[in-house]
């Protein structure tokens, strides 16, 4: 996502932040460098993954404003799994305090093969620990203001369905009319469902819904619940229209547009045919869409 969020808040600068390399073990084997996907992965398989972050405390203080004496802050890592642009499923945050004379962390964690499915997300951050009694006018002030983040996702099987989002003026881009005031805008032709799913959709946030858009950089579990059951419910409504839906159910290629709708429906009617689910659409529209909407709470992944 093109990260075009303006912070209330003085951030810190790439300069202050040393961060290594995401390092990855399996089952406690030799360690290697994270890349986008890790071969050789089963269920059976623990990941022990490390890396170092230190912070270069005087660069900080001048980044955000505060002084060295009045600074507090924080590291912490998420690690979460799941398919989808985001985790659905967090295990673990792990917070460690820093101080001028400490300002280093050797991250180790091992992950259980059992609990990750699909994805293996990495997530790091530094965080104001509390509120200094000085600060500048736009110094963060609040315990918890997040000053830097950086997310790595490892790919552990399968292809994930993934597709760009972009944030854009909305009413310049729909030509005005009042979908221009709407949150978000799901790009895609429907139709042709051998196309490649991420070459097919394109999601576009308005960037004048400033609120949303903060909810979303903040991983607010309702806020993505409501826009992933948005793309979802798009595309299965218009994926059984299609007179081929019963086909395209059990023929369509893997990745493609029509694979992910099929397995979006056969998740929420399990052991259902395409007839039968467009039926619930036909008549009970409402049932339909609360299905879908609940498919995409965090948690029960895509």
């Amino acid at each position: 996502m093109n990260r075009r969020v303006a912070f209330p808040f003085l951030t810190l600068s790439e300069a202050a932040v040393e961060a290594s390399a995401w390092e990855i073990s399996l089952d406690g084997v030799e360690w290697s460098a994270s890349g986008e996907f890790l071969p050789h992965w089963d269920s059976a398989t623990d990941i022990r993954v490390r890396r170092t972050i230190r912070l270069n405390y005087d660069l900080a203080a001048s980044d955000l404003g505060i002084p060295v004496d009045q600074l507090a802050l924080a590291a912490s890592v998420r690690i979460g799994t799941g398919q989808g642009r985001l985790p659905r499923l967090i295990l673990s945050r792990t917070r460690r305090e820093l101080r001028p004379d400490d300002t280093s962390w050797e991250f180790v964690q091992t992950v259980e093969g059992r609990r990750l499915s699909m994805i293996l997300d990495l997530q790091t951050e530094f965080l104001l620990a509390n509120a200094p009694a000085e600060a500048s006018a736009l110094s963060p002030v609040h315990p918890g203001d997040r000053l830097w983040s950086e997310s790595v996702r490892v790919r552990l099987e399968g292809e994930e369905p993934r597709f760009p989002i972009e944030t854009v003026d909305l009413a310049q881009m729909l030509g005005g009319g009042i979908a221009g005031a709407a949150p978000w805008h799901l790009h895609w032709s429907p139709g042709d469902w051998t196309r490649d799913f991420h070459g097919a959709v394109r999601l576009y946030l308005n960037a004048k819904s400033s609120e949303t858009l903060q909810r979303i950089e903040d991983e607010d579990p309702a806020t993505i619940q409501f826009l992933l059951g948005d793309v979802m419910s798009q595309i299965c409504e218009r994926f059984l229209a299609d007179p081929e839906a019963e086909t395209m159910m059990d023929a369509a290629e893997p990745g493609s547009l029509g694979a992910q709708a099929a397995t979006w429906l056969r998740k929420a009617w399990p052991g259902k045919d395409a007839a039968f689910i467009r039926s619930v659409l036909e008549s009970r529209p409402g049932v339909f869409r609360s299905t879908m909407l609940a498919l995409a709470e965090p948690g029960l992944g895509q």
